[in-house]
């Protein structure tokens, strides 16, 4: 059984077209689990309304849906369902999603959790290829996805990412190639640091040694962080690029928000996955932020240049981690 985890905070016109796409999946032996993570716009109560009024088309028996306290689920039947967790507060995206994670490993019949964003559309053969990748080859830990944007479909997204560990920079792979290249999957697989966080399937032994994602990032780099971790335990991370997904970048962060929050945690998290996993680097990272403080002063960006002078000035908010 594969578990579907889709994050919600404030995003339920994206969450339900996502969810839309999920029950035209043609891979059935699934779970579909939305964590809300504190929504304001009464996001629990309108998917409830939704899902029960409207006839959609469903590949998928989902015979149910199921509204659950993050403080009072247990183990579920072995049945097919929609399960919404009312988290009750924003964990960030690390911390809503290990709340569907840790449900996950609490049932019996999980096998693999698949966290896909919600600001994504999938096409229906899109896990089953996923699935398939997976059992084709045991030492596979995490799955990602051909990632195309959403609002421009002959463009490549990325096809996995690539970290730079001497300045922990990162960039999309492939971004911005045509949409429908082919490519092999090995060769993919092997040029690549990571899998793009918006779709990552993982299988329940990764889960059950490293746990969830790491929560001190709050938003941006667990993905990077988690291959690190898996890579380290031996398992290789892929890309099956068969698997195509859908994603309206950045709809996720809400739009009169994204500058700020994004260009916060992109710096800041800079610092802290150089600490944990390059700390020899880190002085010189450290230096390198100083250039981007100048780089937004120079294009008059002063709520930004603040944000980056205070993660300078005060480390303890990189060194308490």
């Amino acid at each position: 059984m594969i578990y579907i985890i889709v994050l919600n905070w404030n995003g339920i016109s994206d969450t339900i077209s996502c969810l839309e796409s999920l029950f035209k999946l043609n891979y059935k032996n699934t779970k579909i689990v939305v964590c809300d993570n504190g929504s304001t716009d009464n996001s629990i109560e309108k998917i409830d309304k939704w899902y029960t009024s409207v006839n959609i088309k469903k590949n998928l028996e989902y015979a149910n849906i199921d509204i659950l306290n993050v403080n009072n689920y247990s183990t579920l039947e072995n049945t097919p369902g929609l399960y919404i967790i009312d988290i009750g507060k924003n964990l960030g995206y690390a911390g809503g999603n290990n709340v569907g994670i840790k449900f996950a490993l609490n049932q019996q019949d999980m096998d693999s959790v698949w966290i896909l964003n919600n600001d994504t559309i999938v096409n229906e053969n899109s896990l089953s290829l996923m699935r398939a990748t997976l059992e084709n080859d045991q030492n596979i830990g995490v799955c990602g996805s051909r990632l195309v944007y959403f609002d421009d479909r002959e463009k490549l997204q990325g096809l996995g990412g690539l970290f730079n560990p001497v300045l922990c920079t990162s960039k999309h792979y492939k971004a911005y190639e045509r949409a429908d290249k082919i490519f092999d999957n090995e060769n993919v697989s092997s040029n690549i640091d990571y899998v793009i966080g918006a779709s990552m399937l993982i299988k329940r032994a990764v889960l059950e040694s490293i746990g969830g994602l790491c929560e001190d990032y709050f938003l941006y780099y667990e993905e990077i962080d988690y291959c690190i971790r898996a890579k380290k335990l031996g398992y290789k991370v892929f890309v099956c690029t068969e698997s195509v997904v859908y994603h309206k970048e950045g709809a996720s962060t809400k739009k009169n928000q994204k500058g700020i929050l994004a260009d916060y945690y992109s710096v800041r998290n800079r610092l802290l996955i150089s600490k944990k996993f390059y700390p020899k680097y880190y002085a010189l990272v450290y230096l390198s932020i100083w250039l981007v403080l100048l780089n937004r002063v120079r294009r008059k960006e002063f709520h930004k240049a603040k944000n980056v002078l205070k993660i300078l000035t005060f480390r303890k908010i990189c060194n308490e981690n």
